[in-house]
Parts: structure tokens; C-alpha cells; sequence
């Protein structure tokens, strides 16, 4: 099934060649897959030869003893003010939060760019996006899509520009999206996850000094809404007919270069997610088209393969890893192209690697609702699928994310706490999740290997009190204003993803 037949055996740069449209008699999932797999095969090879087990180890210790000292001034400065009626818990409370943002900042650049990322926005920024989450309790503050004049000063302010049309027609986009979108994927968190897929095209855009806003806000706004087809081939209440005919319609879609008359399918859910693809086809070059086109097949076909398996289907290690890091590389790749930042070998190889650590500490964050609804990932399938696995998901993220700190040490010298700052963001929420067990336990009931490592993993979500996560906090209040949107507040808790 996945054979790439006349390969040079320079995969990465085959990969380049057949994603830049050089080598169109070469199927893209598959040169992907067997990318992916190669690499998974050299970082099992890194594990016996490059793994420096100690130094993360001592990065999540520090991590978490930073943690324990923010609880201990917490409940000193907690003691002092109800006594003294200071104020100083706001203060700090605000100074934790600025100094999450920061490090949240430079990881996200660090994920994007990898060695070769720079600081390209000022703090001041993205401090931002801190002081509106501080105010999220505050029932006078105006959030994020209270008005269209408070969405488009924002979007200005991050842009640099004066321009208004394109963010107004953003803002109003978002608005048709919501309303569209079925209240459980909202509940679900999914309106999170656009509105940093929106910021990522800005942030490329940004990066590569783009100021088209316009064409720039379409694209943005268009990408987020393809997130909708992760969640429609997910969806039990569709009918596998119907799922079979929209992923054909959207690999047509990708795959069609003529404007004629297009054929959208009756499900309004399926019909919105069919037409930004078109939005997208429409508003770029040729090249890019078929770039964001191929990156696109990828996905699709990553995910609609991971949604036919079951804990009966017979899947080794480097298959389950491969197709996880394929659909987070192309997520990456995807808005680069759309903003026109160059997709050259070394940042493919770079989305390739980091995406393999991103999927799976989406993964460990949701463990819990993965093993309700039955969707196979690494972690789970270790537990229950019937093909017995060498080696544990939480180590395969441990030993990935030692490989890329040693490659990025050097430009970023501190990669490790970065990546271990996402880490701790991923137990946080599988902490939240679970019903807030001791780690211990948690990771016992999901047959983690009991050594170490595991044993300051669990420590460190213990902590999860302590830890800020701020992608996670806006995920959640996005999700929150999304419901209310539609028609009151959820009762089902939101974490966002």
C-alpha cells in the first residue's frame, strides 16, 4: 500500500521535489509515509546512540521545582494579602501570566521555525493576548469577538497596518463559521484550534514581512474551516457513505484546477469546510495551489486511514508514529505556504520531526476522550490493540523531543525547557481530563512503564495546579464565547486542544 517506486533514496529531498511539483508521477501520502517511517527508524537508532536520558531528565525536574517554588509564593503572598489587603496575589497572578506568554511565544517559534527562528514580533504583543486572558473573569471586559470594531483594533494592532476591510471580513467569516458548526464540535473545542491556525497564517505572513492582509485574512480564515474535516470523518453521527463521498468530493476539490461548477455536498457542515477549500484553490498561484493541494491529500488521507482503525486492527509501532507525524507536519507546512514563507529541505525536514512531538502531546492531553470515543492513537493502542508494541508512546515523545533539543541547542539554547514546557502543558490537561487522580495512578491505569522518567513526568503533572497554560486558557475562552454564540453556555467542561 505505501510502495513510492523510481525513489532516489534522498527522501527528504524527494519529498521537496514531489511537494514542489517536480516529480508529479509520485504519490505525496505515500513519499510521506515512507519518510516518516524512515525517520521513526533513525530515531530509534538516536535512542541507542544520541539519547541523552539525564539531560531531559534534569529539565523536568527543574521544571517541576520552579513549580513547587511559584506554589510556595503563592501561598505565602495568599496569607500576607488576607491580612494586609495588598493586592500583591493580582500582581503576581499577572507577572506569571506575562512570563507564561513569553515562554508560550518562543516555543511557538521554536515549533514553526525551528534553528532557525527569530523574534520577530515585540513582546509587547503578544502580552496582549495575556492581559485579555487576565481579564477573562472581569464580566465588564470585552473579549475577542465582542464587536467587530474590538476584533479589527486587535488584528491591526498585531498586523501593524491600517486597514480594516480585511479583518471585518474575518471577523464576520468567523461569525458564518459558528453559526454552522454543529454546538458539540464547539464543545469540543475546535474554535480554539481555528483561531490559532488563524494566527499561525499571520505569523508566517509576519515572518516573511506579507502585508497582503486581505488576500492574507481569506486564506487564514479559509484554512481554519478545513480543520472542520478531522472532525467530520470523525463524526459517528455521519453515515460511512457519507463520509466516503466527502472525501472524494474534497480530494477532488484539491485535485481539480478548472472554476467551472462545483458540486458541494447537501450537509451544510460538509458544504462550508468543501468551500474554503475552493477559497483557498481561488485565491492562489499555481504553484502554491498545488502545494497547499498536495500537503492537503496528505492530511486527508493520514486521517481518513487512522479513522478505519480499531484495537483489532494489526498496526506496528513505526505505522502509528508515521501516520501521527505526517497529519502535525502538514499542519505546519501548510500555513507557511499560504502566507509564502519558502519550504525548503531543512523545513520540511524540521515540521517532519517537531510534528511527530506536537501529535503526540495532543495525544497525551487527550488520552481520556480518545479511549471513550474509540479513536486509535499510540497511547491507547499500546493498552489494548492487538499487536503488542516495543516501545511506550511517552517514551517515543521523550526521545523525539531529546533528538530536536540537540539539533536546535545551538541557535536555541534552551530547546529542552521549551519542549518540556509542552509537555507539562499536555499533563496539565490530561491531569484536568482524568478527574484528577494522582499522575501515578493515571499513568499506572495506562500501562506506562514505572522508571524514572515516568516517575518525574508524574511529579510534574501533579503540578498541573501551577502551570499556565496559555494556549489552553484561550482555547477554552474562545470555546466558551463560541457556545454562547450559539445559544448559551456549555455544562461540559472545555479545555480546547
Amino acid at each position: 500500500m505505501h510502495q513510492v517506486h523510481e525513489s532516489s533514496g534522498d527522501y527528504i529531498q524527494d519529498l521537496y521535489d514531489t511537494l514542489h511539483g517536480k516529480r508529479p508521477d509520485i504519490d505525496i501520502f505515500q513519499l510521506s509515509y515512507l519518510y516518516a517511517t524512515t525517520d521513526f527508524n533513525s530515531l530509534m537508532h538516536f535512542e541507542e546512540d544520541g539519547y541523552k536520558a539525564g539531560i531531559l531528565l534534569q529539565h523536568i525536574r527543574n521544571e517541576r521545582k520552579r513549580l513547587r517554588k511559584v506554589k510556595r509564593r503563592k501561598q505565602f503572598f495568599t496569607i500576607l494579602d488576607s491580612t494586609l489587603k495588598t493586592g500583591i496575589l493580582d500582581r503576581l497572578k499577572q507577572r506569571e501570566f506575562l512570563l507564561a506568554e513569553e515562554r508560550i511565544y518562543r516555543f511557538a517559534t521554536m515549533r514553526d521555525l525551528g534553528a532557525v527562528a527569530d523574534h520577530i514580533f515585540e513582546m509587547n504583543e503578544m502580552n496582549n493576548w495575556a492581559y485579555t486572558l487576565l481579564n477573562g473573569n472581569d464580566d465588564n471586559y470585552l473579549s475577542l469577538l465582542d464587536s467587530p470594531e474590538e476584533f479589527t483594533a486587535i488584528a491591526q494592532y498585531f498586523c501593524k497596518t491600517d486597514e480594516k476591510k480585511p479583518f471585518e471580513w474575518l471577523y464576520s467569516y468567523i461569525l458564518e463559521i459558528i453559526d454552522c458548526c454543529p454546538k458539540s464540535y464547539l464543545e469540543g473545542g475546535i474554535f480554539g484550534k481555528w483561531m490559532r491556525s488563524i494566527f499561525g497564517v499571520f505569523f508566517f505572513a509576519k515572518a516573511v514581512g506579507n502585508t497582503h492582509w486581505d488576500t492574507i485574512s481569506h486564506l487564514a480564515g479559509y484554512f481554519a474551516t478545513t480543520y472542520l474535516f478531522d472532525d467530520i470523518i470523525d463524526d459517528p453521527g455521519y453515515q460511512d457513505e457519507e463520509k466516503e463521498h466527502y472525501f472524494t468530493n474534497v480530494l477532488t476539490l484539491l485535485r481539480s484546477e478548472s472554476s467551472g461548477k462545483l458540486h458541494y455536498s447537501q450537509d451544510p457542515v460538509m458544504a462550508i469546510s468543501e468551500r474554503a477549500f475552493t477559497g483557498i484553490r481561488e485565491l492562489l498561484d499555481k504553484e502554491r495551489l498545488k502545494m497547499v493541494a498536495r500537503s492537503y491529500e496528505a492530511i486527508a488521507q493520514a486521517t481518513y486511514i487512522g479513522s478505519n482503525w480499531q484495537y483489532t486492527t494489526p498496526l506496528t509501532g513505526t505505522t502509528l508514529y508515521a501516520i501521527a507525524a505526517i497529519k502535525a507536519a502538514y499542519t505546519r507546512i501548510i500555513p507557511a505556504i499560504l502566507a509564502g514563507h519558502p519550504i525548503d529541505r531543512i523545513f520540511l525536514s524540521h515540521c517532519m520531526k517537531a510534528g511527530l512531538i506536537y501529535q503526540l502531546t495532543d495525544e497525551l492531553r487527550d488520552i481520556c476522550e480518545d479511549l471513550e470515543e474509540k479513536h486509535v492513537t499510540p497511547f491507547n493502542y499500546y493498552c489494548h490493540g492487538c499487536v503488542p508494541q516495543d516501545i511506550h508512546p511517552i517514551h517515543v515523545l521523550c526521545i523525539a523531543v531529546s533528538r530536536l533539543s540537540e539539533i536546535n541547542s545551538a541557535e536555541i539554547p534552551d530547546a529542552y525547557d521549551l519542549w518540556v514546557l509542552r509537555i507539562s502543558h499536555a499533563l496539565r490537561l490530561f491531569y484536568l481530563k482524568s478527574g484528577r487522580k494522582e499522575m501515578k495512578e493515571i499513568f499506572r491505569d495506562m500501562e506506562f512503564p514505572v522508571d524514572q522518567l515516568t516517575e518525574e513526568l508524574a511529579k510534574l503533572g501533579d503540578c498541573a495546579e501551577e502551570i499556565i497554560d496559555i494556549e489552553a486558557e484561550a482555547s477554552k475562552m474562545y470555546s466558551d464565547i463560541a457556545v454562547s454564540m450559539r445559544g448559551g453556555w456549555t455544562k461540559k467542561p472545555v479545555y480546547g486542544h
